[in-house]
């Protein structure tokens, strides 16, 4: 499959995704949901190795792993579950290598930012402004590179230190 039909296919679940929450189609508007959020995390456009498309989707995985247990409360037991999976997250990274762990990381944010968005429609349909709108967002989201990414980052930490 070319990346060109890889975007294709991403481009179709999320427009599906829409048009059901948006009430214009049949069908469970969660389900379209998970699979858009799969097609967006997928790709980025760049052509993987089945082997390293394995090493992304076991880091974001980890991530996301990692970030549930990192957070307050839970007690030494939970502390040393955070520990260990960092610990396996670091492994990973050793194994990979950089290129690896930035894609990982660029499909966790656009996975939560595909859900943000569409977490805001979940309790009403979306009116035909909202759908332009959202499939704006997904087009640009899915967009993203790295590069863009990490810019974005840096960018918003300079501007909370420079208000904080």
């Amino acid at each position: 499959m070319s990346e060109h039909d890889d975007a294709s296919a991403a481009e179709a679940a999320l427009r599906k995704a829409v048009e059901q929450l948006s009430g214009d189609g049949p069908g469970d508007g969660g389900k379209a949901v998970q699979e858009a959020v799969q097609a967006l995390s997928d790709g980025s456009g760049q052509a993987w190795t089945p082997e390293q498309e394995t090493q992304i989707r076991a880091m974001v995985e980890q991530i996301r792993k990692l970030q549930d247990l990192n957070r307050p409360g839970g007690g030494w037991w939970r502390q040393r579950r955070e520990w260990r999976a960092r610990e396996r997250l670091v492994d990973m990274m050793m194994v990979g290598g950089p290129e690896l762990l930035n894609e990982a990381e660029l499909r966790n944010w656009k996975s939560h930012a595909m859900v943000e968005l569409f977490l805001k429609f979940m309790d009403s349909p979306m009116k035909q402004d909202d759908t332009v709108e959202t499939l704006a967002w997904i087009e640009a989201l899915h967009a993203v590179t790295y590069e863009d990414y990490q810019r974005a980052k840096k960018a918003l930490a300079e501007k909370k230190s420079a208000a904080g």
